[in-house]
C-alpha cells in the first residue's frame, strides 16, 4: 500500500513514504510542504535541494528545489522547517530528462500526502529539546573559512560558538539553549528557586544567567584532578552574591556527571526538573549532538530534589566527596517507580547505586547494576525496534546488549551510533545497524575530507583534543507502538557509570509522543553518519550525484539489500 507519514520534534521534521512496487521512469520525488493541515488554504512549496544529477555541480552551494533536483530515497528530513510552525507534506514522483535545470514532470496520480506535524518541544508534561551540534556538515563547511588542512578552521569556529549572539552559535545550538535556560528564567520571574547539579560549566550565556540569578543552589563537580575546565566558572560563582555553591570533588576514576536542575516554586515545592545529556559548555551546546528534557511533574521533581540533597550531604566542605555507603544505599531503589505522566509511566534511577565502586574494568560476570538490569530487560522485550545514541558507554553496556539482541533476533530493526575512542585523542563514531551487517567504525575521515562533486571538505570535531562527537545517551524502543520506551538522562548506559559516577537515568514507558520525538533525533544523527561512512568506504564513487534513470529504486525493492528495510521503523 502506498502511504506517507510525517513526524517531528522541536528541531526537524522526518518524512517517510512507501510504494508497493518500483515506479517506472521515476527519477525521484519532489517533496512539498504547506503551512497547516492538508485542507488549509495556502500553496504547496517545494523543499530545497543542494545536490543535483551526476555531471552537475553546485560550487556556490545555491539551493534549488526538489522539482529540479529530486529526492532519490523514501524518506527525507526537512531541516529548513521553522520551529513552532505546523506543516503537511506532499510527495510527488517526477520523471523526464535529468539535469536540464528545469522542473521535472510530476506524476500527480501517485502523489502522497502526510499527516500534519508541529515543530515544538511540547509533549504533554514533557518538553524535548535537541540541538544541531553536528560539525561535519556542508553548512559548517560553507560558513567557516578553511584552515591549513583544508577543512573549516576549528579555531575560528570555536571563537564563534563562544560568542553570545553569533548567528553560527545560534544555528548550531538550535533551541537547546532555550530549554537549558527555561527554569532559571522562571525562577527569576516567579520568585522560585533552582537546585542544579552540573559536571562541566563554561558557556558564557549559561554562566551569566547563573551568576545573575536569584534563589540559586549549585553542586558543581570537578572535571579532573586539577579541575581545569571548571576552574574559572567555579571562581566566578563563588564570587557572586546570593548563590549557594557546593564544590563536589570526586576522586580519580569517578565523575560527578549529572546535568540537572530542579525548579521549586515560591512556596518551596518542587514542580519541574531539567535533565538530559547536555553539559553547560559552548562545545556541548554547539559542537556535539545533545538533548535536554524538562518534565513538569511535582513527584518526579521531588525525586530529583531528594537526590540533590543526598549529593549535598555527601559533599564535605573540604576534601573529596565520598560517594559513601549512605548515598549508594539510597540509590539502590528507584527515586520513583512507574509514576503516571500523561499516557506514560516514569521510573528514575540515580547513581552510584552499587555497594562499592569499581577500581578495574568490569568483567563479563560482574553483577549487573539494578538500573541497567531494568534497561536490558526492556531491550530484550523489544518487539520491533531498538534505537540508540551513546557517548563512550564502555563495556558492558547497552551497545553490547543491542548487538547481542540483534544477533539473536534478526527480525528487529536496530540502528545506533556511539562516539568511541579509537586511540589517544582520536575519536570515532561506531554505527550499529541491520543484523545482516557488522557494526562499523566511522573514523574521523568520515567527515568528508576531499572536495568532490557537490561536497566541500568537512570538520569532524572541535579541534584535535575534542573528544565528544555524539554526546547523547538515548535508547528508544518500539517508538511506533503503545509499548514504546525512552531512556535518557546523564547516564552513559554502561556498567562503570552505575558503579562509579554521579548519574541520573530516566525511563519513560508508553508515551508515544515522547518516543517519536526521540526516534526522529536518533535517526537524524544515524543517517548523517551512515552517509559519511559510505563515503569513507567507497570514496568519491560512493555518491557523486543523482542517478539520471529510474535504477536508483532497485535497491529499495531488492529483499537482499539493506536499503529494503530502511522504512521498517516507521511501518513495523
Amino acid at each position: 500500500m502506498a502511504t506517507a507519514l510525517a513526524l517531528a520534534n522541536n528541531d526537524v521534521a522526518q518524512i517517510a513514504w512507501q510504494y508497493d512496487a518500483k515506479l517506472p521512469g521515476c527519477l525521484g520525488f519532489a517533496v512539498f510542504r504547506k503551512l497547516g493541515d492538508p485542507d488549509a488554504a495556502g500553496d504547496w512549496t517545494p523543499l530545497p535541494a543542494w545536490v543535483g544529477f551526476v555531471g552537475e555541480n553546485n560550487d556556490a552551494w545555491t539551493k534549488r528545489d526538489t522539482t529540479i533536483w529530486p529526492i532519490q530515497k523514501y524518506s527525507w528530513k526537512d531541516v529548513t522547517a521553522q520551529r513552532g510552525e505546523t506543516y503537511t507534506y506532499k510527495i510527488v514522483p517526477v520523471s523526464g530528462k535529468a539535469g536540464t535545470g528545469q522542473p521535472l514532470t510530476p506524476d500527480d496520480a501517485h502523489a502522497l500526502v502526510t499527516n500534519s506535524v508541529t515543530l515544538t518541544p511540547d509533549r504533554g508534561h514533557f518538553k524535548t529539546y535537541f540541538n544541531r551540534g553536528i560539525l561535519s556538515t556542508q553548512f559548517v563547511s560553507h560558513a567557516v573559512p578553511k584552515g591549513p588542512s583544508g577543512a573549516p578552521n576549528y579555531a575560528v569556529l570555536k571563537g564563534r560558538i563562544d560568542q553570545p549572539g553569533d548567528p553560527l552559535r545560534l544555528a548550531l545550538a538550535g533551541q537547546i539553549l532555550e530549554g537549558l535556560e527555561l527554569l532559571l528564567k522562571k525562577a527569576e520571574t516567579e520568585n522560585g528557586s533552582c537546585y542544579a547539579a552540573l559536571y562541566e560549566l563554561d558557556d558564557p550565556d549559561l554562566l551569566s544567567l547563573l551568576v545573575n540569578g536569584k534563589g540559586l543552589h549549585v553542586i558543581l563537580s570537578n572535571t579532573g584532578p586539577d579541575d581545569q575546565e571548571n576552574r574559572a566558572a567555579r571562581q566566578t560563582l563563588h564570587a557572586a552574591a546570593d548563590i549557594e555553591i557546593i564544590d563536589r570533588f570526586v576522586p580519580g576514576g569517578h565523575i560527578g556527571h549529572n546535568k540537572f536542575v530542579v525548579y521549586l516554586n515560591a512556596q518551596g515545592e518542587p514542580e519541574e526538573v531539567l535533565l538530559g545529556s547536555t553539559n553547560w559548555t559552548s562545545s556541548a551546546v554547539c559542537a556535539q549532538s545533545n538533548n535536554a528534557l524538562i518534565v513538569a511533574d511535582p513527584d518526579l521533581a521531588a525525586a530529583y530534589f531528594s537526590y540533590w540533597n543526598r549529593l549535598k550531604a555527601d559533599s564535605p566542605p573540604q576534601g573529596q566527596s565520598k560517594q559513601g555507603a549512605d548515598l549508594r544505599e539510597a540509590n539502590q531503589t528507584p527515586g520513583i517507580k512507574d509514576h503516571p505522566i500523561d499516557d506514560g509511566k516514569a521510573t528514575v534511577w540515580f547513581s552510584p547505586n552499587t555497594e562499592h565502586a569499581r577500581t578495574s574494568h568490569p568483567t563479563a560476570d560482574e553483577a549487573t547494576p539494578l538500573d541497567l538490569a531494568e534497561v536490558f530487560q526492556l531491550m530484550e522485550d523489544a518487539k520491533n525496534a531498538i534505537l540508540f545514541l551513546e557517548f563512550q558507554p564502555g563495556h558492558p553496556s547497552v551497545v553490547d546488549r543491542a548487538a547481542k539482541i540483534g544477533s539473536d533476533r534478526p527480525d528487529l530493526f536496530i540502528r545506533g551510533a556511539a562516539t568511541d575512542p579509537g586511540a589517544v585523542d582520536v575519536f570515532n563514531t561506531t554505527l550499529v545497524h541491520r543484523t545482516t551487517e557488522d557494526p562499523v567504525e566511522v573514523v574521523p575521515a568520515s567527515a568528508i575530507t576531499d572536495q568532490f562533486a557537490f561536497w566541500q571538505q568537512e570538520l569532524l570535531k572541535l579541534g584535535p583534543t575534542a573528544h565528544a562527537i555524539i554526546h547523547d545517551k538515548i535508547i528508544v524502543i518500539d517508538p511506533m507502538s503503545a509499548d514504546c520506551v525512552v531512556v535518557t538522562g546523564s547516564h552513559n548506559q554502561g556498567f562503570r557509570a552505575s558503579y562509579n559516577n554521579d548519574e541520573n537515568l530516566l525511563i519513560v514507558r508508553g508515551h508515544q509522543d515522547l518516543a517519536k520525538a526521540y526516534a526522529v533525533h536518533v535517526m537524524d544523527i544515524y543517517d548523517h553518519y551512515r552517509f559519511r561512512y559510505q563515503i569513507q568506504k567507497n570514496g568519491t564513487h560512493a555518491f557523486s550525484g543523482l542517478e539520471p534513470s529510474d535504477q536508483w529504486q532497485d535497491k529499495y525493492f531488492d529483499p537482499g539489500s539493506a536499503a529494503s528495510g530502511d522504512n521498517k521503523l516507521w511501518w513495523p
